[in-house]
C-alpha cells in the first residue's frame, strides 16, 4: 500500500539514511542553530490549509534573520491531488522582496499510473512570463509494480534531449539484484555504462541485503572495475543497525575502509541515534550523529544533529516536528467524522458518549496543545463511553481518537476543571 509523505520540504533533506517503515504528516517544523550556549532560530516550515480527505493544500517556509530578529518569507508551496489521493502537482512561489509578494518559482507535475507509482515527473521553472519545461523522468514498471528503468530528459533547444537511464533488475521477491547508471552521448545518440550496483542478499533471509558492490565501467579498456562496497548488518529483530561502506584500493587490489553509520533503536523499530565515523587509516573516528525523539505514539518530535570536536559532541542544529493537528497517518479513503459527542466546553472526568464508529474499534484518545505538542494519551479500544482521565490547566486543546480505519477528525475543545 502506498502511503504519503506531504510534508515535502525538510523532512526530504533531514530524513534518515534508512528507510523507515511508517510517514506520519507535520504540521510545522521549526529548526535552531547553536555555536556554544548561543540558540538561533534559523528555518521553519508550516502547512496552512487541508482538502476534506486531509490532505496538505498549502505550507509555507521561513528564514529567522537574527540582525533584525524577525522570520522573512522564503517559499510558498500549493499542492493539488487527483481522486486517488495522489500528489499531482507541486507549485513553489518564492518571496520577492522588492515587489513584496510572492511570485512564480519551479513547478513539479506527476503523472501516476494505476497503481500510483509516477510514471512521468515534469519539472518546470517561471521565466516571468510563463512555465518553461525544464526536465522530465519517466519510469516504466513491472507487472508487479516494480521499477524497471528510469529516464530523465532535458528540454534543449526546443525538444527533448535524453540525458540520464537508470537500469533495473529484481528477483522474484521484488528486490533489486542489478542497477545500471547510464548517460546519453550527443555524439553517438546512445546512452553508455557509467556505473552498476550489484546487490547480495542473506541465503537464509532472502529480503535482507548484505553487501552492495559498486563498480564503473572503463570505457579505454572496456570492463568493469571495482569501485566501493557497502557492508549491512542487523540486529535480531532485522533492525538496520550498521553500514559500512569501503573503497576498492587499485595499488594493493583490496578494500579500505572510508566511512561507517550505526544506528540504534527503539522497541517499535524507530531508529533513535544515528551516529557517522569516518577512517583515519588506523581506527574508526566519531563524525557526524543524529539523536531522534519521539513522542509516546512513536511520532518524530525532535532530531538533533551533532559534529564530533576533537573530544566532544558538539551540537549544530535541533529541529522541532509537531504532529499535524488534522491528522492521517494511513491515507484517508472516507470523510473525517468525529466519533464522540464531546461537551464544549468540557470538564475533566466526565463521561463522553462515542457512538459514531460503527466500523472501527476506538484504540486511542491522544490530546495535543494548539502548538501541535502531545500533553495526553490514553488507550480506549472498544469503549462507547469515555472519560479524559488527564491533569491539564483550563484552556484550549485539540481532542484526536485513532480507530482501526486510521485517524478520526480532531476537535478543538476548552477543558475546564
Amino acid at each position: 500500500m502506498k502511503k504519503l509523505l506531504l510534508f515535502v520540504l525538510f523532512v526530504a533533506v533531514f530524513s534518515s539514511l534508512f528507510a523507515q517503515q511508517d510517514f506520519y504528516i507535520v504540521d510545522s517544523l521549526y529548526c535552531h542553530a547553536h555555536n556554544g550556549g548561543v540558540v538561533t532560530p534559523t528555518e521553519r516550515q508550516y502547512n496552512l490549509s487541508f482538502s476534506q480527505r486531509g490532505e496538505v493544500l498549502e505550507s509555507r517556509r521561513e528564514q529567522f534573520l537574527p540582525w533584525l530578529g524577525q522570520w522573512r518569507n522564503l517559499s510558498h508551496l500549493t499542492y493539488e491531488y487527483n481522486s486517488q489521493g495522489d500528489l499531482v502537482k507541486q507549485t513553489e512561489q518564492r518571496w520577492d522582496t522588492l515587489a513584496n509578494a510572492w511570485v512564480n518559482h519551479v513547478r513539479i507535475s506527476n503523472t501516476p499510473n494505476a497503481n500510483g507509482d509516477y510514471a512521468e515527473v515534469l519539472n518546470e521553472t517561471w521565466d516571468g512570463q510563463g512555465w518553461q519545461s525544464v526536465e522530465k523522468v519517466k519510469s516504466v514498471f513491472g507487472a508487479n509494480g516494480v521499477i524497471e528503468s528510469l529516464t530523465q530528459q532535458v528540454w534543449e533547444n526546443g525538444a527533448w534531449r535524453n540525458n540520464l537511464r537508470i537500469l533495473y533488475a529484481s528477483n522474484s521477491l521484488g528486490k533489486f539484484v542489478l542497477t545500471k547508471f547510464q548517460l546519453w552521448s550527443t555524439t553517438t545518440n546512445a546512452f553508455y555504462d557509467v556505473n552498476r550496483q550489484t546487490y547480495f542478499y542473506d541465503a537464509a533471509q532472502p529480503d535482507r541485503e548484505v553487501k552492495q558492490i559498486t563498480e564503473v565501467y572503463n570505457q579505454f579498456e572496456m570492463r568493469w572495475d571495482s569501485s566501493s562496497q557497502q557492508l549491512f548488518n542487523y540486529d535480531s529483530q532485522s533492525n538496520l543497525t550498521g553500514l559500512t561502506t569501503q573503497l576498492w584500493n587499485n595499488l594493493d587490489s583490496s578494500w579500505t575502509n572510508s566511512n561507517r553509520i550505526f544506528q540504534n533503536f527503539n522497541t517499535v523499530g524507530d531508529v533513535t541515534l544515528r551516529t557517522e565515523f569516518v577512517w583515519n587509516g588506523t581506527l574508526w573516528v566519531n563524525f557526524f550523529q543524529v539523536n531522534n525523539v519521539y513522542d509516546t505514539v512513536a511520532n518524530l518530535t525532535k532530531f538533533e544533529v551533532s559534529q564530533w570536536d576533537v573530544t566532544q559532541w558538539k551540537l549544530l542544529t535541533t529541529c522541532d516536528f509537531y504532529p499535524r493537528l488534522i491528522q492521517i497517518i494511513q491515507a484517508a479513503k472516507e470523510p473525517l467524522v468525529q466519533p464522540c459527542n464531546w461537551p464544549n466546553p468540557y470538564r475533566l472526568g466526565t463521561p463522553v458518549e462515542c457512538d459514531n464508529f460503527t466500523e472501527n474499534e476506538l484504540k486511542q484518545l491522544a490530546v495535543y496543545d494548539l502548538s501541535g505538542r502531545l500533553l495526553h494519551s490514553q488507550n480506549i479500544e472498544k469503549q462507547a463511553i469515555v472519560e479524559l482521565n488527564a491533569s491539564l490547566p483550563i484552556g484550549f486543546y485539540i481532542v484526536k481518537i485513532n480507530g482501526d480505519n486510521g485517524l478520526f477528525a480532531p476537535q478543538k475543545i476548552m477543558i475546564t476543571n
